[in-house]
């Protein structure tokens, strides 16, 4: 079978793909959260948050139950305490420049009492 219809000569644009911690050597916008690990297991109801941003970003960390607003010391580092609910909880940390952009890095914490 042949085909009557013309095929387009524009080729398709490729999108770009985007990850959740961008990550710029050049000094643009990023976050990387060092603590606590993806898919951890915590015994504590209270959880420390530490990574590191650009300086003059502003840090705004989510749990389950809360939302925490910070800022990173000279050296772009920041390290704060939120808490979480049973179970699993995601926490999202974002980085908010000066100028609006965003980036943001997802852990997913699991809350339990239950000795294994």
């Amino acid at each position: 079978y042949q085909s009557t219809k013309k095929g387009s000569d524009t080729p398709l644009a490729k999108k770009s793909s985007t990850t959740s911690t961008p990550v710029h050597a050049d000094g643009t916008l990023f976050v990387k959260v060092s603590e606590p690990n993806d898919e951890s297991l915590t015994t504590k109801r209270t959880l420390t948050v530490k990574g590191t941003t650009n300086p003059d970003n502003i840090i705004v960390v989510s749990s389950n139950l809360q939302d925490i607003e910070a800022k990173p010391n000279q050296d772009g580092n920041f390290s704060l305490s939120i808490d979480i609910d049973a179970g699993a909880n995601e926490i999202v940390t974002r980085a908010i420049a000066p100028d609006g952009s965003t980036a943001q890095d997802i852990k997913t914490v699991t809350y339990s009492t239950e000795e294994f």
